[in-house]
């Protein structure tokens, strides 16, 4: 069950450089130079704002221009091109002349807030147009299919799928049950082998550390503080949506295919008839680099091992893919999985 493409074609794609970043990397060599000659010395007050003005909005602007105004990419991607500029502009002018950067970053405050919101637009529509076509999809599938749809480039809708994903189970997925279409079988990893009560002590260690550190920090050297502040409180917030994310991402199956899943680590599915054999109980497991061996729960004891007669993709987050011809699981009841699979006709399930 991949998400279906809606992405741009490939040729508009690869006409993009063509034009747009050679403009961008013309700005940049200027204005660079700029930034680390005397005359930034000799009138700060006005030549650091002019060089953040051109790294930032210039740059957006020209994005606006020679890509999203000859319709090869969607109006939202330029926010990422925007805070990719305020990021780079960070990085060109020296220290001490950075405070302008901080104050043109705020104005992409509600540019992200209207991203997220059409984010949330487009998701309910894409589900609302599978289910009427009969497809279920899980939240990250979901937000994965409508972020490629409008988009258009594959690497942006994944890391993006994923932070949405994340965000969305550590803060809105309180009342949501575990995700199982209709007339299938759903297994459970995160009970009896403890992966979830594992990421949960890390967030409430994470929570005191925060506190602890802020303190700290703050009476040595305030801005750091604010800084390490940030980054712990967005690392405990993707710590708490995979914790979430293992309870309402199970395995499942149904009459045609294993369908596994590992929170928002792992997700690959297997047809019925590339499941060649299921061993339950304490299969012998290979070692966790082997090629071409996926271990899918890396908390708990595997305890379920799928032998592929042709290899399958596993799809991580951020986009990353494996080839896999064994996966391995650490179900709650193993018992129940090879009973069920025996019954459905599956390959080999002892």
């Amino acid at each position: 069950m991949s998400p279906v493409s809606t992405a741009l074609p490939r040729p508009d794609r690869a006409r993009i450089p063509g034009l747009f970043l050679p403009a961008t990397l013309a700005v940049y060599l200027i204005d660079g130079a700029i930034a680390r000659s005397s005359v930034l010395l000799e009138r700060p007050d006005v030549i650091a704002p002019a060089v953040t003005f051109d790294l930032t909005l210039f740059v957006t602007f020209l994005y606006w221009m020679l890509v999203i105004r000859r319709k090869l990419a969607r109006p939202r991607t330029a926010l990422p091109v925007f805070l990719a500029s305020v990021a780079a502009a960070a990085l060109t002018l020296p220290p001490g002349h950075r405070q302008f950067v901080l104050y043109v970053r705020y104005l992409g405050i509600p540019l992200e807030l209207a991203v997220l919101v059409l984010v949330v637009v487009g998701v309910r529509r894409a589900h609302a147009r599978l289910r009427a076509a009969g497809t279920e999809l899980d939240i990250p599938e979901r937000i994965h299919a409508a972020l490629e749809g409008s988009v258009g480039y594959r690497r942006v809708a994944d890391v993006v799928a994923t932070e949405v994903a994340l965000m969305y189970y550590a803060l809105a997925s309180w009342r949501r049950r575990p995700f199982a279409p209709r007339g299938v079988q759903a297994f459970s990893y995160h009970g009896a082998t403890g992966a979830a009560a594992v990421f949960y002590t890390l967030v409430a260690a994470s929570l005191v550390e925060l506190v602890a550190v802020h303190f700290l920090l703050r009476a040595i050297a305030p801005r750091v503080a604010l800084a390490v502040l940030a980054l712990s409180v967005f690392a405990t917030v993707w710590l708490l949506g995979f914790a979430r994310s293992l309870q309402l991402r199970p395995v499942w199956m149904s009459d045609e295919a294993l369908h596994v899943r590992s929170g928002m680590a792992w997700a690959v599915d297997i047809a019925r008839a590339d499941v060649a054999r299921i061993e339950v109980g304490m299969p012998k497991v290979p070692p966790k680099r082997t090629s071409g061996y996926l271990r899918a729960m890396t908390v708990g004891q595997p305890n379920v091992l799928v032998t592929l007669r042709a290899p399958a993709v596993a799809r991580g987050p951020y986009g990353r893919t494996r080839t896999v011809e064994r996966v391995s699981l650490a179900l709650d009841d193993p018992r129940r999985f090879a009973r069920l699979a025996a019954e459905m006709g599956f390959a080999g399930a002892t």
